[in-house]
């Protein structure tokens, strides 16, 4: 085959004629493509990714010759099928490693011949058959420059592409744009140089990070002299940016001036050093023409540069800061003003740049000097492209050849080399093609092998990815397997996996592609027209807004996938049509606020306490679900029509009349609590007293009650036995419910807002195991690694770690593995609720410590920890009657490591009998700073009185009229005494810093009674590990340790926890009148010291004594009492030995946990307790 060579077809192109160009949308062969429409090609060409063993196989190979005349191997011809929407037919292909999709060159010109405006960017082929391509004709492009009259050489056009240049295709390719609009300088004649300058960050794209690990750009802009400094960054923050800027002014002082846009990177460190060195801050504003708009209209100019370069230079976007550098560098040396006449480093420094030998293109071929040769017959020389230089010292950035194709490349920096500044390696646009045959002798290039190697690791890479989806794929099936054969090998039968209606979400094109997604839009649609959601005949817009007070609102599908954690065949695609909500406009086109009655579902406190009501009662409990639950109510409110979706209604002048209440709508929730109320009190049902759709119906004749809560379309129901049919018959004749409800019956177990409730061995327990190992399973997989079991949640952060904001995100999705962590907490885990309320505080300023705690979060939750359980009592007449509510209330004390705010702790459980029941708890962050502990107690105490108890006890009252007793547990003495007497000096501030009411409590506790203060603390209560870490449960474990003994502690234990220890916390200072003095002058008034101390005192020495009596102590010193007490105890006593030695012991316990306590305390601890005596009579002496 004699291929045809370019150059001359026809007698149409010619030697020096120009390229036009423009992209055109289209398909080949089925596959959706850019086409480069390129007239100044001869032929037609593809991508490599079309190349495979059929084509080599059966197309010869050819030549083609590149921009910097280097000659790449190429195979054709190959005909396929184009389609271009105006234009089908067949089309002859050469297929080689070019860089687009795919070019049409004069062949497929002369042989469609259509008719093409060049200048506005139109193809045709008849005179009603217009369409326009998506980007403007080159001849159009503008190059809005300032100095763009000014005349560049040729050979510095390479250097910075500026300005732009028609018959440039680098230009062309990287900075085809539409016109801008023209703007006008400021005259800075008055300006020295750093007296004004201009700061903001460059975002290349989301998850694109340069190779020295940047991933934004500070731009640095001198107002007088135009002189541009770059910088990388890592993270977007104040401190980031601050630190970047004092690294460019080193050397220049500071400037009078600085302008910034309102960013909240341009606040905190930065705005520090504004104030410091008394600079003028001038703060832009947002979305309007202002003085920043010069930074912004850089921006542009620095982000073709960057484009023109990387073209060039045939690398990746991960260079982008090196091609960024390069731009900068030539900028401030050749770019000429507009006005001034003057290049950047004229205005600065007075004088002409010399270029030397720097004036090298960016990814131009280099031979640099190998200064560590593998031998001494290796030559000296390397090849390499330069991707970076420099002034000071002169020198040049250089990426060798090993490294073109590395992940981790290596960049040399060299004196000593030689630049060939028209030859870029790695450019690979084609130009020409050659035949084989009609070269003699080839010569031997290097680069593009280069380029295929780079190719041919991405379609490797790309290969193992999906091999490694597929691998996880065929894991998770066989785990299910692994799984079912052997519960059923235990049970004897087939067994089910529990579905944990794990939704993700579709993107829309994706769905509809699938027969699923199609199948599941058509379902909605005629859900939506059997409930009659909109009226049948569509109004044009001009009678819609004739309508008084017409509301006009866009409505879109979304597509979720169900089922999403279960294996392939499980999983459903759902569709739902919903209102676009956030934007509502009336008949002018204004944004519209309508004002509604305010509704809430069924909130999970209440949920809890319906469970927890019902394992008294010995009430079923019954879960279902509501199809279209908002469908069943009207819409209120002003008219609303609706844009229907394309796939429904194909006419953009049209609107429906909504009737019914649609997803989306801000109304929509309150119309259907309003609706399901109004059908729930045709049967006797009543809301509860603080609850929106929480609802209780009470039988006087049988003393029966039923409660009913309903979440949206969930819905939970309990009552007995006897009653359940007629109640669901009545809840089937109001709501459409297709799936038969679900009953708990003895070890069996039902799902509600994704939590397990099971009834087994008389207990009701919620858990959420199988979400949990989804949890746990997913972030191991995000990091990659398996994390080992911890016994503890929470660890003290680190005040200089939190403010380390200079963390690497990388892959890891923290935002979704937090809301997860979240959901656990609020819904069956409490015991992690502080912990992960910490983590949140600090997802928008990520940070070393948030990242260590959230790893110990879920290593915690690898660990086996008993469900929340519910005892049914079953007692009807008797077990309202005796139930209780006790809540626990407590709070740090500046906990926050960088804000100094506290946080607040509770929790509530209903109690009956010898049974709690915890139905409620939660820890936040305190709004205000506190000055004391006493005040971040009081805070907290209130907090949980006003959201918590009188919840809990507006509940009761609704289910049985009568008195119930409220009681409040706080380890704070002062606060009690504060609200007893009803004013405290010390506190009352508060009435005005938080609004805190002392007169408020007093009145409640003191005078109505309706809330009793009782002292007391117990150890690993749910209040203390949602306010602090698990030190106290942890310190006894280690008090075990370290005196190698057991206690006996002076309490009742019920299912192995110990109750409150306030045998002896409760007990006045005066019970112990030899210790309580020491304790004083050890501890001050440290009130976490001495609750230690009274520990110290009544386990730890009379346990040592007792083993110093039986068995001796050994420590650090050998034996150092002996079994038998002689004489020689009197003698050792007046000697101090065993004193020294009971002190080392004292320090040791105490160091255990984690108190710095002197000798000379331990020493007086000692005497105090009269140890002489005690040993003595421990002797018989």
């Amino acid at each position: 085959m004699e291929p045809p060579v370019m150059g001359v077809v026809e007698g149409v192109a010619h030697e020096g004629a120009r390229s036009r160009l423009f992209y055109k949308h289209g398909k080949v062969s089925g596959s959706k493509i850019d086409f480069l429409i390129d007239s100044g090609a001869s032929h037609n060409f593809l991508g490599s990714r079309f190349l495979d063993a059929s084509v080599k196989s059966s197309c010869d190979e050819c030549m083609v010759e590149l921009a910097g005349g280097q000659r790449m191997k190429v195979h054709g011809p190959i005909v396929l099928a184009v389609d271009l929407g105006f234009w089908i037919g067949n089309v002859e292909f050469y297929i080689g490693p070019i860089r687009m999709d795919a070019i049409l060159g004069w062949k497929w010109l002369k042989m469609v011949n259509p008719k093409i405006d060049w200048q506005k960017g139109l193809m045709e082929t008849r005179p009603e058959g217009k369409e326009i391509c998506t980007l403007e004709n080159v001849e159009e492009v503008v190059p809005e420059l300032d100095g763009k009259n000014q005349s560049v050489a040729a050979s510095e056009h390479e250097l910075t592409h500026m300005p732009m240049q028609r018959d440039c295709e680098t230009c062309v390719v990287a900075k085809i744009k539409r016109r801008p609009a023209r703007r006008l300088e400021k005259d800075v004649s008055a300006l020295s140089f750093n007296d004004e300058v201009g700061i903001d960050l460059v975002e290349p794209g989301r998850n694109v990070k340069s190779v020295d690990g940047s991933k934004f750009i500070l731009t640095h802009i001198d107002r007088a002299t135009g002189w541009v400094t770059l910088a990388g960054l890592r993270a977007k923050t104040h401190t980031a940016v601050a630190d970047a800027w004092k690294s460019v002014q080193a050397g220049r002082g500071w400037p009078k001036v600085l302008r910034t846009d309102d960013g909240n990177e341009f606040k905190g460190d930065v705005g520090r050093l504004v104030r410091e060195h008394l600079i003028k801050h001038e703060v832009g504003i947002p979305y309007r023409p202002n003085s920043h708009a010069e930074q912004e209209r850089f921006h542009h100019t620095l982000n073709q540069g960057i484009r023109a370069n990387l073209v060039q230079a045939g690398l990746g976007k991960r260079w982008f800061m090196h091609a960024a550098q390069h731009f900068a560098f030539m900028t401030n040396r050749l770019h000429v003003g507009r006005k001034s006449g003057k290049t950047p480093f004229e205005l600065r420094h007075g004088e002409k740049w010399s270029p030397r030998n720097l004036s090298l293109p960016f990814g131009c071929k280099v031979v640099y000097k190998d200064d560590q040769p593998d031998n001494k017959y290796a030559p000296r020389g390397k090849v390499g492209i330069l991707v970076g230089v420099g002034e000071h010292p002169m020198a040049i950035l250089v990426l060798p050849r090993d490294d073109w194709t590395s992940e981790t490349p290596k960049v040399i920096r060299t004196q000593d080399f030689k630049a060939f500044t028209h030859e870029f390696p790695l450019k690979g646009i084609e130009r020409e093609m050659v035949s084989l045959s009609q070269q003699e002798e080839l010569p031997e290039v290097d680069e593009p092998s280069a380029v295929e190697a780079v190719q041919d690791l991405d379609r490797r890479i790309d290969a193992l990815r999906a091999r490694e989806a597929e691998l996880e794929k065929e894991i998770e099936a066989l785990k299910v397997r692994v799984v079912d054969e052997e519960r059923a090998a235990g049970t004897g039968g087939p067994v089910t996996i529990p579905q944990l209606n794990l939704t993700t979400l579709l993107k829309t094109g994706a769905a509809l592609a699938s027969e699923q997604g199609r199948a599941a839009m058509e379902k909605e649609v005629k859900s939506m027209l059997k409930f009659g959601v909109w009226d049948e005949s569509p109004l044009t817009l001009e009678e819609a807004r004739r309508q008084p007070g017409a509301r006009f609102v866009r409505t879109h599908f979304i597509f979720g996938l169900k089922f999403a954690e279960m294996p392939e065949e499980f999983r459903k695609v759902k569709c739902r049509l919903v209102a676009g909500g956030n934007r509502i406009w009336g008949s002018d086109g204004a944004a519209t606020n309508d004002i509604f009655d305010y509704e809430t579902p069924a909130g999970l406190s209440a949920i809890r306490m319906i469970i927890a009501v019902a394992a008294i009662l010995g009430l079923q409990i019954v879960s279902f679900d509501i199809s279209s639950a908002y469908l069943h109510a009207d819409l209120s409110g002003p008219p609303t029509f609706a844009y229907l979706p394309r796939e429904i209604c194909d006419s953009k002048d049209t609107v429906v009349r909504l009737r019914k209440a649609l997803y989306g709508l801000p109304r929509s929730g309150s119309d259907f609590s309003q609706d399901a109320r109004r059908r729930l009190q045709k049967f006797q049902w009543k809301l509860v007293h603080g609850e929106k759709n929480v609802y209780v119906r009470r039988n006087a004749a049988s003393s029966s009650v039923a409660l009913l809560a309903l979440y949206v379309d969930d819905g939970l129901l309990a009552c007995r036995e006897e009653e359940r049919p007629g109640i669901i018959e009545e809840l089937k004749q109001e709501f459409l419910i297709e799936k038969a409800p679900e009953l708990l019956t003895e070890g069996g177990s039902l799902r509600f807002l994704g939590t397990s409730i099971s009834l087994k061995n008389g207990s009701v327990s919620l858990a959420n195991q199988e979400y949990q190992d989804v949890v746990i399973r997913e972030f191991e997989q995000d990091i990659r690694r398996v994390l080992r079991a911890v016994k503890s949640p929470s660890e003290k952060l680190d005040g200089e770690e939190v403010l380390n904001y200079q963390v690497i995100w990388k892959t890891l999705k923290v935002r979704e593995h937090v809301g997860r962590l979240m959901w656990l907490a609020r819904t069956v885990r409490p015991d992690i609720a502080y912990a992960v309320g910490m983590i949140a505080r600090y997802v928008d300023k990520w940070n070393v410590a948030a990242e260590r705690l959230l790893v110990r979060v879920v290593q915690y939750l690898k660990t086996p920890r008993e469900a929340l359980e519910y005892h049914v009592l079953g007692n009807l007449k008797e077990g309202i009657r005796m139930v209780n509510i006790l809540g626990y209330t407590d709070a740090d004390f500046a906990g926050c490591p960088e804000s100094r705010v506290s946080t607040s702790g509770r929790a509530t459980y209903l109690v009956a009998g010898d049974y709690k029941y915890l139905v409620d708890w939660s820890s936040r962050k305190q709004r205000f700073v506190s000055s004391s502990t006493s005040e971040s107690e009081l805070a907290a105490l209130e907090e949980t009185v006003q959201l918590s108890l009188f919840p809990a006890l507006s509940f009761l009252r609704s289910i049985r009229d009568g008195e119930f007793s409220v009681i409040l547990m706080c380890d704070n003495q002062a606060v009690m005494r504060a609200i007893e007497m009803g004013y405290s000096p010390k506190l009352h501030h508060m009435a005005i810093t938080r609004a805190t009411d002392l007169a408020w409590l007093h009145q409640v506790c003191e005078k109505q009674k309706l809330v009793k203060l009782a002292f007391g603390f117990e150890y690993k209560t749910p209040e203390s590990s949602m306010m602090k870490d698990c030190s106290r449960s942890v310190m006894i474990s280690d008090l075990r340790n370290v005196c190698h003994c057991r206690f006996v502690w002076p309490c009742a234990k019920v299912k192995g926890r110990p109750k409150l220890l306030d045998s002896f916390l409760t007990r006045p200072p005066g019970h112990f009148p030899d210790t309580w003095p020491a304790v004083v002058a050890s501890c001050g008034t440290n009130q976490n010291l001495w609750w230690k101390f009274v520990l110290l005192e009544k386990f730890v020495l009379p346990s040592l004594l007792e083993r110093a009596r039986t068995k001796g102590i050994k420590g650090r010193r050998g034996k150092l009492v002996p079994r038998n007490f002689q004489v020689k105890v009197e003698e050792e006593v007046r000697a101090n030995r065993i004193k020294r030695e009971l002190v080392s012991w004292i320090e040791a316990v105490v160091g255990r946990l984690g108190l710095d306590l002197r000798e000379r305390h331990a020493s007086v601890l000692c005497e105090r307790i009269s140890v002489w005596s005690v040993f003595k009579k421990a002797a018989g002496v």
